[in-house]
């Protein structure tokens, strides 16, 4: 919808000013999708709800919930409730539709006066919220019958999030960031192949701004080799990298007019993961150490907030203006 394609705009545009940052909690407008989820991918809803509701009570840590969920995830401009607890009702609509697309064997009478069992899309259900998720930058995800952090996730937290610190801490490294940011805006669309083509982008743009340049990722890494960037060594090792990703793209990247239906989800992560783990090493520095750094950025800017807010408190007229009668 276009709605939603100026929003994708309006977010890599702030993403591209600042970084990419991954929320811990749900904001309404996925609240709303994932209960507009439910309406059409179950036949009975109240179901769904009932069982999410269960599963708070089960999972809160006196026994008890004080919130509906369908209320929490549909409620509202704003949605009901804090953002925190949306995310939590979120997670026991998911593993309630999960549950009951495996064990709900209830017969329902059809128009037609006969008994059938209800019918659940777990796959459609769980792959959609999870782009929903993706999309909104929300760092949860449903896999294997669990819902888990990314960051729990050795690739995510160190190679996805450092790689996405690197490129928005470095004006030089704009273009790179773009096309990163597209590729996960991509894959959140489900066009996997198209995120696999933006996956090499980003690395062949963090080579330019390197100064290196080349038609392909072999031909950056041989000028990124004689230009004593990288050593033989480390071509030797970046050079599967490279030969994967730019074969991958074209044999079936979407420059080369693939069928999206023969690109996986898991082709466009391995491109992302591959893309990711090649700038950082080129970087020369440590995940955590890029992590760090961008910790302590934020610590000066809070603290610098706070001696401005402060001094303002302390001398509301510094220039002395003030006319006093």
């Amino acid at each position: 919808m276009p709605s939603e394609l100026r929003r994708r705009r309006l977010l890599a545009e702030a993403e591209a000013a600042l970084d990419v940052r991954w929320r811990d909690d749900c904001p309404a407008d996925v609240g709303r999708k994932v209960a507009a989820l439910v309406t059409q991918l179950s036949e009975l809803p109240g179901r769904v709800y009932d069982r999410a509701d269960a599963h708070l009570e089960i999972g809160s840590s006196e026994g008890y919930t004080e919130y509906d969920s369908q209320a929490i995830l549909s409620g509202g401009t704003n949605g009901d409730g804090e953002e925190a607890n949306r995310l939590e009702a979120l997670a026991a609509v998911v593993y309630a539709y999960a549950w009951l697309s495996e064990n709900d064997h209830t017969l329902m009478m059809t128009d037609y006066d006969y008994e059938r069992g209800i019918v659940y899309h777990p796959e459609d259900f769980i792959e959609t919220v999870n782009y929903i998720l993706l999309g909104a930058r929300v760092e949860w995800t449903f896999e294997d019958g669990l819902f888990t952090q990314r960051g729990n996730s050795v690739l995510h937290a160190d190679v996805v999030k450092p790689a996405s610190v690197l490129l928005d801490s470095d004006a030089r490294f704009q273009r790179a960031s773009a096309a990163f940011q597209t590729a996960i805006n991509r894959l959140s669309e489900n066009h996997p192949g198209a995120a696999i083509t933006d996956a090499g982008t980003a690395v062949q743009e963090f080579f330019r701004a390197l100064g290196v340049n080349g038609n392909s990722l072999s031909d950056q890494l041989n000028a990124a080799q004689k230009a004593s960037i990288i050593t033989g060594y480390d071509r030797a090792v970046l050079q599967p990298f490279s030969d994967w990703l730019n074969a991958d793209r074209s044999t079936r990247g979407n420059a080369h007019h693939h069928n999206e239906g023969d690109v996986t989800k898991a082709d466009a992560w391995l491109a992302i993961h591959v893309a990711c783990a090649l700038m950082v090493r080129l970087s020369n520095e440590e995940p955590r150490y890029i992590l760090a750094a961008r910790e302590r950025r934020e610590a000066a800017a809070h603290e610098a907030a706070l001696t401005k807010a402060e001094s303002e408190a302390e001398d509301p007229d510094p220039d002395g203006d003030t006319l006093v009668i």
